[in-house]
């Protein structure tokens, strides 16, 4: 796969996206972009492509059709080739398959489910149940569920149980009666009708009558269809041929096989004259019912099955006479399923793909359980879904569990039932490793909440898959330390870091501006943006290095060049006067700035540039600088608002002093007791509380949420920030202001 062109309407959500991922440069991409921009909904497309169902793309909040189209080097992309890997689901179970069987053993199944195909054909014929069907726009399986009910097998597996119908002869061969023509709902339910069955009971017990009116005959043993059996084998045989005969008690030797019929007919003419079979007739009048009177015209002996208690009887006797019908077709499919059968038996599972993929979770996950494939001869068959059990030890004891038992029991920790998920994951990349097909990856946030060990876990792993060049990758993420940790551990290229964002309503995926860490662009670049930007990130190296003195010389520790930078970053008394040229020689100490751009007027005030560039940003401006600059303005604006409304607040205020101790005092009290505080916005806020509007201390408290230390703890580890949405930071800015 070289190019994959995206272009999307109204899907999910996303208004529009036209981009070409272009692999020739590397075969991954990562893309960074903000909770409920774009991610989710692109995975979603890719799933519904991958599922064939791309006529469900839609907007779905507005009932807009949407458009997908996927090119991969020309060429609509195939389902096959795209895998969808989300970042949790709690139930998901891989089909395993293919995993546990070798190439032999794959070329041998195949001649079994062609035997079984042709066995089934006949048996749908026969029985006219359907092998499958199509039910309210859904498939479903009706023959071979219906035979495994009947049987009871606890395997739902008609191959893993068609031995067991060997050596099973029917005790009377219905194989001319269609299974459905008895058992469809409207029939049966005419048959267990109460007046029904009241009318069969007394046929029965009147056709034991004439069953002992005929001496050969005899209830239980030689009855009317064994002798009809009879009569059926020695037509085939040509018993009469040589002038042989057969003798029935009191009425003498049977010549050939015309007489034979006719005595036959004789009894059935018997039977039929019964007025108790009669009336059964006249209850069968409707259209439900005419369909089990046919069957009941050419086969009076039937009846007697008819009964409640013997229905269950009547299920496995016409599934036998299918299956003596077409014994040619059963035999065949069973001589190919034995020799299927001992190769599996003998199969090693520490030598299949699922072993290797167990062993690659293994290496990167710690879990309480060992697992193995309880219906293994099901599961490869294909016949059933893998069963595995799940086996927890405690030094002594040992515990068995099914996925559904462990499910219900929710013994697992939520990082345990992740790395379950990851597991399944594991189970169907390593399934299209082995298939040798191209593929495409769509990953969408898979290391989210999970902790660093896993995390790098799965980096490791997408690195492996990276290697393999048939498959392409696009790793989505709003974490951006994931995106970055991605980014570096798998080596891509500038042009394979992207941001997406939003332009004009549609989404665009732009080159990330920051390939390391932003600061060095920063220092290249020291304009007034960037200059304000570097504040908390400098005074961080003030806070963990050694405090130079340099713009406040001597040696107060209350009065320095890091309580210089902190009037910047929290209202003071001097921060409004704050101009560039303070920060000049500073700059030059701590960061090896000799000058500032040209363009930055040195005499002009950081406050008031600080205001200018905040309000001249848009949800296109999503760099980190902006969303630093954001974030002290909100919290200027916020804090200057509190001490406005303190000050004139001419009431009594209670603040913490320490764990035990409270004072109140006036507002001017307040604020002189909490100027050297750690938090000077959360203590504002306390404060304000106390006798503010609600809908004002509402904005205020979402400050607090938004800006907190993050500003500060940011200038090293600034992923937090960056993930922040760049226009909640604006809407949060726009209410600060009108505040004041």
């Amino acid at each position: 796969m070289d190019v994959l062109s995206v272009n999307l309407e109204h899907c999910f959500g996303i208004e529009s996206l036209n981009y070409e991922f272009d692999f020739t440069k590397g075969n991954v991409f990562a893309v960074y972009a903000r909770n409920g921009l774009m991610k989710t909904s692109f995975a979603k497309v890719f799933k519904k492509l991958q599922m064939s169902k791309s006529k469900e793309i839609r907007d779905e909040i507005f009932g807009i059709d949407g458009n997908a189209e996927v090119k991969c080097d020309g060429m609509d992309i195939a389902p096959e080739n795209i895998f969808v890997i989300k970042s949790f689901e709690n139930s998901y179970q891989a089909d395993i398959t293919s995993l546990l069987i070798n190439e032999d053993i794959k070329t041998r199944l195949k001649d079994v489910l062609k035997a079984r195909d042709k066995f089934l054909k006949a048996l749908e014929k026969d029985s006219e149940l359907k092998i499958k069907k199509t039910s309210s726009g859904k498939t479903v399986f009706e023959l071979e569920p219906t035979i495994i009910l009947d049987f009871g097998f606890e395997e739902s597996s008609l191959l893993v149980n068609v031995l067991s119908f060997r050596g099973q002869a029917p005790e009377v061969d219905f194989s001319s009666i269609p299974y459905q023509r008895i058992f469809d709902a409207g029939v049966i339910r005419k048959i267990n009708s109460a007046e029904f069955q009241s009318k069969i009971r007394d046929y029965i017990s009147r056709s034991e009558e004439i069953y002992s009116s005929y001496a050969f005959l005899s209830k239980g043993n030689l009855t009317l269809p064994k002798l009809k059996n009879v009569h059926k084998s020695l037509k085939n045989e040509k018993y009469f041929s040589q002038g042989n005969k057969i003798f029935l008690a009191e009425s003498g030797n049977i010549e050939n096989i015309d007489e034979l019929s006719a005595k036959i007919e004789e009894v059935e003419g018997h039977l039929r004259t019964v007025p108790e079979f009669q009336e059964i007739e006249k209850l069968l009048s409707d259209a439900k019912g005419t369909q089990l009177r046919d069957i009941i015209e050419v086969n009076p002996d039937i009846v007697e099955w008819l009964t409640i208690e013997r229905l269950p009887e009547l299920k496995k006797c016409l599934w036998l006479s299918y299956i003596q019908k077409n014994s040619i077709l059963y035999e065949d499919l069973c001589d190919k399923y034995e020799t299927l059968s001992r190769e599996i038996d003998n199969v090693d599972l520490d030598d299949t793909p699922w072993k290797k993929a167990l062993e690659i979770y293994d290496k990167r996950f710690s879990v309480p359980y060992k697992m193995e494939i309880e219906n293994l001869k099901g599961a490869i068959i294909g016949e059933s879904i893998p069963r595995v059990v799940f086996s927890f030890t405690n030094g002594k004891d040992m515990k068995k569990l099914s996925r559904d038992e462990l499910d219900d029991l929710d013994v697992l920790s939520q990082g345990e039932k992740r790395a379950l998920y990851l597991l399944n994951i594991i189970f169907e990349i390593e399934k299209i490793k082995n298939s040798g097909c191209e593929a495409l990856f769509i990953v969408d946030d898979i290391a989210d909440s999970f902790d660093y060990k896993n995390k790098y876990a799965i980096v490791e792993y997408l690195y492996e898959i990276a290697q393999n060049d048939k498959y392409s990758m696009i790793v989505l993420s709003h974490n951006f330390d994931f995106y970055r940790t991605i980014s570096s551990r798998l080596g891509l290229k500038r042009e394979n870091r992207l941001c997406a964002n939003i332009k004009d309503g549609s989404v665009c995926f732009v080159q990330e501006f920051y390939q390391n860490q932003p600061f060095i662009q920063w220092k290249k670049h020291p304009n007034e943006q960037n200059i304000i930007a570097m504040i908390p990130f400098v005074r961080n190296l003030v806070e963990y290095g050694r405090d130079m003195h340099v713009a406040v010389p001597g040696d107060d520790e209350t009065n320095n060049d890091y309580s210089l930078l902190t009037t910047l970053l929290h209202e003071k008394a001097e921060t409004n006067n704050m101009r560039f040229l303070d920060l000049n020689e500073l700059y030059s100490t701590y960061l090896g700035i000799d000058r500032f751009e040209t363009s930055v007027d040195l005499n002009k005030k950081i406050m008031d540039t600080l205001y200018e560039i905040c309000d001249a940003i848009t949800i296109e401006h999503s760099e980190l600088e902006n969303k630093v600059l954001l974030s002290m303005a909100i919290r200027h604006k916020a804090e200057a608002f509190m001490k406005k409304e303190i000050r004139e607040y001419t009431g009594q205020i209670t603040w913490r002093v320490n764990r035990r101790t409270n004072n109140t005092g006036t507002s001017n009290q307040f604020l002189l007791a909490i100027e050297s505080k750690a938090n000077q916005t959360r203590e504002l806020l306390n404060g304000y509380k106390q006798f503010g509007e609600n809908a004002k201390i509402g904005t205020i408290e979402e400050v607090a949420i938004m800006t907190p230390e993050n500003i500060h703890l940011n200038s090293f580890m600034y992923e937090p920030i960056m993930d922040m949405d760049i226009a909640e930071l604006i809407s949060l800015y726009r209410q600060c202001k009108m505040l004041n």
